[in-house]
């Protein structure tokens, strides 16, 4: 058999390998362990079920999903959504489909992003609530004159060739229409569109599915990092109340409706009073919000207040002025009609205020894969896919679970335990953070290179970097801050880069956090990654009612580890995924917590991801890096730590 890049491949035409796959297959070759992949997608979407597959990185997750997908939707006259939740995941997406179309397969593929961020008004707003008035606004009195403008140039480019959405944005400009305008009417005649999540699951979709003329039956699915879609879902069904925002609101509906805007003024009199009332965070009933409400209108009611809200809303969007009337007339509409899944909460004093939380994802996403054709959800952890279909309601009968095995050799691997710290609340004080930062030390010093070391929390991280900076190392600091952005994190790529030349870094980052999921190390930029604690949701009012839910919907055991479980155990799997990104890449993973070698929590890891409980960590790893420990004599002489001055 021939080898790409170091892997053992299987042939394109080999036996059994349909001849229409084959021909819409992106690659000359199919990867070894890729083939059951791509078996399972092209049974799931052909037979219209659902597949949740946890597979690790360097499976071909996006070659094998959208070739199945595509090659079905292109046949059968569907639709694909390419479902991402960042803007930097597209382009694999959009890379992938000029490979298919270079190989001779032809789609038609559309690239797009929110309509806010494709805008070329100069004068749009920045925020989204405000953007959404001022488009809508604009749109319907016919005032903005790239949409006013026709697409048909743009449109013609975008099905001729698959554009990324900076492309199509360019190209738009060119002709003078709107970028989003044009990709909606591409999309008409696309076999797939490469999107946010929210395009499906939010309310956008009810605007955005007419405007393409599919039905959700039309649509086949794949959602991309899919281990992130109950978390996304649950942010669309988030809101908070306060009376400065009903006094603001007030304000602003006087301009065109004074009776509204005093009843508002009375509805914001009352809310305070009530939060006054009330002390300290806790769950509230539906009631309480709305007998507050009620109280502060005079020969009003709760429907003629929504009512009122969102009709003076609408007419100041139609001048375009920015308004915080629809916001709260959506809050507490919501509030009073959504009783299923959700929690409420309520914040007593004088800066309190009213919360709405969803605990249950499939409230929204339920609807959505009873209706489509079928679907594809892929992560390197999508851990356990069982509970994913529980948690987004996808009916046993529909569902195809799949756990596919690491494809990269075993051997440049190795995840080792150590049991003599922990982060556990009943734990933690300055003598556990000054031993901590000695075991994190004692590896640093035994690896060749770059190390990133990933703490359950900023508090933790801070606490350990006192201890971390007191020591020389001869690797230079690299701390994660909490308002980094992606310039900032760009930065601490590049100076791993450069620090690799000379001895090697030391990043100190968060779990969950912007540098230990979604960046890509690539070029085995890191040695070893060092995970410290278990990274436990804190027992908040929310995350205890999230626990109490999934018990009551679940079971005991299941919604235990539902809530509380393996949320901590993803955030461990993707921290640790970021040191092995091509079969020819060589980490250590170290992970410090004595509780990961309880069997309740050992149980949950996926078995492509075995711990090694050693009593001798400095031995084990000097031992997975024998050239660089039979050169590099005394680990324990080191230069000191560049200035604090280099930090990022």
């Amino acid at each position: 058999m021939p080898i790409e890049s170091g892997v053992i491949v299987e042939d394109r035409g080999a036996p059994g390998l349909d001849p229409a796959i084959a021909s819409a297959f992106p690659f000359e070759s199919i990867r070894r362990g890729q083939d059951a992949f791509l078996a399972d997608a092209v049974a799931a979407i052909r037979e219209g079920k659902h597949l949740l597959a946890h597979a690790p990185t360097g499976t071909g997750k996006t070659a094998v999903a959208l070739t199945a997908a595509v090659e079905y939707a292109r046949r059968a006259g569907k639709l694909v959504l390419f479902l991402t939740s960042k803007q930097s995941q597209h382009w694999i997406a959009v890379e992938t489909l000029r490979r298919m179309r270079a190989r001779g397969f032809g789609l038609v593929g559309v690239d797009v992003v929110a309509k806010q961020a494709m805008c070329l008004n100069d004068r749009a707003p920045r925020t989204a609530h405000a953007f959404r008035q001022f488009c809508e606004s604009h749109v319907r009195t016919r005032t903005c004159a790239w949409f006013s403008h026709p697409a048909d140039a743009a449109v013609k480019l975008a099905s001729q060739k698959v554009l990324h959405v900076s492309e199509l944005v360019e190209a738009s400009r060119a002709c003078g229409t709107c970028p989003h305008k044009a990709a909606m009417e591409a999309a008409r005649r696309a076999q797939v569109v490469v999107c946010d999540y929210n395009y499906v699951f939010s309310d956008i979709r009810e605007k955005v599915l007419p405007r393409i003329e599919r039905p959700l039956e039309e649509i086949v699915l794949v959602v991309d990092e899919a281990h992130n879609l109950p978390d996304r879902i649950r942010s669309h069904l988030t809101g908070d109340l306060d009376a400065p925002m009903l006094i603001r609101a007030s304000k602003e509906a006087k301009a065109v409706d004074p009776e509204a805007g005093g009843h508002l003024q009375g509805v914001a009199r009352s809310l305070h009073q009530a939060l006054l009332a009330r002390e300290g965070d806790r769950v509230v009933e539906r009631e309480e919000l709305v007998e507050a409400v009620e109280k502060g209108l005079k020969g009003w009611g709760y429907d003629d207040l929504l009512r009122a809200a969102t009709e003076a809303g609408e007419t100041l969007a139609s001048r375009g002025i920015p308004t915080i009337l629809p916001e709260v007339a959506e809050f507490l509409r919501r509030w009073r009609d959504v009783k299923e899944g959700v929690l409420r909460l309520c914040v007593g004093g004088p800066g309190g205020k009213f919360s709405l939380r969803l605990l249950d994802p499939s409230i929204l996403s339920r609807r959505v894969f009873e209706e489509v054709h079928g679907s594809i959800l892929m992560s390197g952890t999508l851990h356990p896919p069982a509970m994913y279909a529980d948690l987004l309601g996808i009916e046993p009968s529909r569902r195809v679970l799949r756990a596919y095995p690491n494809p990269f050799p075993k051997e440049n691997r190795r995840v080792l335990v150590n049991a003599k710290v922990t982060t556990s609340y009943d734990r933690r004080s300055p003598s556990m953070y000054a031993r901590i930062a000695r075991e994190l030390l004692a590896v640093v010093a035994a690896v060749p290179g770059n190390v990133a070391a990933f703490f359950p929390s900023y508090e933790i991280l801070a606490a350990v970097v006192e201890g971390v900076r007191t020591v020389a190392t001869g690797k230079q600091l690299v701390v994660e801050k909490q308002e980094w952005g992606a310039a900032e994190r760009e930065r601490a790529l590049e100076s791993l880069r450069q620090a690799r030349i000379r001895g090697g870094a030391l990043l100190m980052g968060v779990q969950g956090g912007s540098l230990s999921e979604g960046v890509d190390y690539a070029g085995n930029l890191l040695s070893a990654v060092v995970i410290v604690g278990f990274p436990f949701s804190p027992p908040t009012l929310e995350v205890e009612a999230l626990k109490a839910y999934y018990i009551r919907k679940f079971g005991a055991d299941r919604g235990h580890e539902y809530a509380y479980v393996y949320p901590a155990i993803n955030k461990i799997l993707q921290a640790a995924g970021r040191c092995i990104r091509s079969e020819r890449d060589r980490a250590v993973v170290v992970l410090l917590e004595s509780r990961l070698l309880d069997p309740r929590y050992t149980r949950c890891f996926p078995a492509d991801f075995p711990l090694l409980a050693t009593s001798d960590m400095i031995r084990e790893v000097r031992l997975f890096f024998p050239r660089a420990s039979a050169g590099s004599g005394n680990h324990d002489v080191q230069k000191p730590l560049a200035p604090l001055a280099r930090e990022s």
